[in-house]
């Protein structure tokens, strides 16, 4: 699927990248929920709150499935956010032995703040790397016209 860094057709790609929409796409979203429902089963298995075998199981199975988007979207479009349907996917993916545990003492809100930061953890990355390529850029520009003659204009201040 190709990104679009906007929904603007105006504006388009002008204040974003690629990287950045792929980022914070519908998918990308979809699957750091997924990473924070197979890291909340494994901490949770480790500690003995749920069972190992579910823990495993849900962790697998939040790392292999592919989740359908569009009931995904619908159940969105009905509830206003996609966890509902996304636990349902991923506990029919887990089995019937580890269903029950998929999603265990966790928020809708849980799920999603933790996805959110995430994936703007990335996007920070993504910043960081992006700021260090216009830094270099800017210091080759200074040292390439350290002796180069401009114009300068001093504004005059006018008092009465």
């Amino acid at each position: 699927m190709a990104f679009s860094p906007t929904d603007s057709r105006l504006y388009g790609d002008l204040f974003s990248t690629t990287e950045m929409a792929a980022i914070f796409s519908d998918e990308s979203a979809v699957q750091r929920m997924l990473q924070v429902e197979a890291a909340l089963a494994r901490v949770q298995a480790r500690l003995g709150i749920i069972p190992p075998e579910a823990g495993a199981r849900i962790n697998t199975a939040a790392q292999t499935f592919q989740p359908d988007m569009d009931a995904l979207a619908a159940s969105t479009a009905r509830v206003g956010f996609p966890v509902i349907e996304l636990v349902r996917q991923l506990r029919a993916a887990a089995g019937p032995q580890a269903a029950d545990y998929v999603h265990y003492g966790a928020t809708t809100q849980d799920i999603m703040d933790t996805a959110r930061v995430l994936q703007i953890r990335q996007a920070l990355t993504e910043l960081g790397a992006m700021l260090k390529d216009c830094i270099r850029a800017l210091a080759d520009l200074a040292g390439a016209h350290t002796a180069t003659l401009m114009v300068a204009r001093t504004p005059v201040s006018y008092t009465h």
